[in-house]
């Protein structure tokens, strides 16, 4: 009999590493979803184009046309009505892509686990739909200096979006796994393994 395959959830703070665990698991045999990269994808189709420009105006494209994710970020994460406006026109979609991969992974032989790999798992009830949660445990300083060489954001607007998300201890409470995520990248993988062992192989 086929052993029933898993759904892993991960979350923490902003540059907290999560993506860094999800590669992790994908190295040990899961299937990794990036709801952000569907996010992304769904944010430039001609309906959702639509929707967006309607609400914000057609300044919030870029030369090409596409939607710029970081005007359109600087609107969504200074109020938190237009964020729940824009998460009520892509969300209902995205949730409908994760939850088809999900179906679809779950009928392949070859599938062992699947991640689910979210920025705001909580946030989207992403963890409804997950057999456990990972919460990515690492400190505000080392985050920090992720940020900082990441040219995209500034620690101010890293604060600022930070503000729009769930609490750490909220994630934390949720999450049924905490990984320490303040050490060498060994050591992390380490305790990766000893879950994808204990949750995955073993069970």
């Amino acid at each position: 009999m086929k052993q029933r395959i898993k759904v892993i959830g991960i979350t923490g703070g902003i540059a907290s590493g999560k993506s860094t665990v999800a590669e992790m698991l994908r190295s040990l045999g899961a299937v990794v979803i990036n709801a952000d990269k569907i996010c992304h994808h769904l944010i430039d189709t001609k309906e959702i184009k639509e929707k967006t420009t309607k609400r914000w105006g057609n300044h919030i494209q870029n030369k090409k046309g596409k939607i710029d994710r970081d005007i359109l970020g600087k609107i969504v994460f200074s109020d938190k009505r237009e964020l729940l406006a824009l998460n009520k026109i892509i969300h209902p979609k995205a949730l409908k892509q994760i939850r088809s991969q999900i179906s679809k992974l779950k009928h392949q032989d070859t599938t062992k686990a699947i991640v689910l790999d979210a920025a705001l798992l909580v946030e989207s009830k992403l963890t409804d739909i997950c057999d456990t949660t990972l919460f990515v445990d690492t400190k505000k300083y080392i985050c920090n200096k992720r940020v900082q060489k990441r040219p995209r954001w500034s620690l101010r607007e890293i604060t600022k979006r930070e503000k729009f998300q769930s609490s750490l201890r909220e994630k934390r409470k949720i999450a049924g796994i905490v990984i320490n995520n303040n050490l060498s990248k060994t050591k992390t993988f380490n305790q990766v393994k000893g879950f994808w062992n204990q949750f995955v192989i073993n069970n």
